[in-house]
């Protein structure tokens, strides 16, 4: 497989402001880290840092995430929301959403696993993880780190993920085809700037509503597990500020934050 063509993504690139400022390298630590670098100095909305291989990726709750060469995308993109820092959450819900249309574009049934995992047959293909920096009371910048699976073969997933194995994919898994990154993260930053917009705009009842209609979520039995307790029940959607409601077994509803969601059924 071959590195990443920049001059290609150009091609496809149609966006007003997203990825118009673009830093690629062959390998980077994480791209979140650069990204936070750069906005740490000024660097304007839209910039986007993406790489072929990351040496240190990360994912949610500090796991790993594993970041082989020349086959995957890994983007951090650099916003700078006029939101309080309360509401910065809900930018990972609306990567969430972006991430399910670029991949329904390309083919797959892809869906979302609250709060931002997607999923292809069940397993997951995308991750993102959210970073912000504030200062006071308002939201410096957000970093919105965005890693998909594209061209890994069901080998390089086992031998790369070992025992969770079975828990991923990757777009060439689930096509049975050759997937061009380049063309596919210009897609990805189109539908960002969409969805971006609509938030913007028309604030987080949109953004609910288009989470809600891409969701796995609602009316499933699950587990929601927090350092502290293990909830069970039924999951009855999100809030207007992206929390999880589920309706315990006992009846009570209850409204969380973070947790690690595993499905029941």
């Amino acid at each position: 497989m071959a590195g990443f063509d920049v001059e290609r993504f150009r091609q496809h690139l149609q966006t007003r402001v997203l990825g118009q400022e673009c830093y690629y390298a062959s390998v980077l630590t994480s791209t979140n880290t650069t990204a936070r670098a750069l906005g740490q100095q000024g660097t304007p909305e839209g910039t986007i840092v993406f790489a072929d291989a990351q040496a240190a990726g990360r994912g949610q709750a500090s796991r790993v995430w594993i970041s082989p060469p020349d086959c995957n995308i890994y983007l951090s993109v650099v916003l700078r929301p006029p939101l309080a820092p309360s509401q910065a959450p809900l930018l990972s819900l609306m990567a969430a959403v972006a991430v399910v249309d670029t991949l329904r574009q390309e083919g797959t049934s892809s869906a979302i696993r609250w709060p931002n995992d997607v999923l292809v047959q069940h397993r997951k293909v995308a991750g993102i993880l959210t970073e912000m920096a504030t200062h006071r009371d308002a939201v410096r910048f957000v970093v919105v780190g965005i890693g998909i699976n594209v061209n890994m073969t069901q080998a390089e997933i086992d031998r790369h993920l070992g025992s969770v194995a079975y828990t991923a994919t990757s777009l060439q898994v689930a096509l049975g085809r050759e997937v061009q990154r380049e063309g596919l993260l210009a897609t990805l930053l189109g539908r960002l700037e969409h969805w971006y917009d609509v938030f913007r705009t028309q604030g987080d009842l949109a953004l609910q509503a288009a989470w809600e209609a891409r969701s796995l979520m609602c009316g499933r039995r699950i587990r929601a597990r927090t350092p502290d307790v293990a909830h069970e029940g039924t999951a009855e959607g999100i809030d207007s500020a992206g929390r999880l409601v589920l309706r315990q077994d006992d009846g009570v509803l209850v409204t969380l934050a973070s947790a690690e969601v595993r499905f029941l059924d």
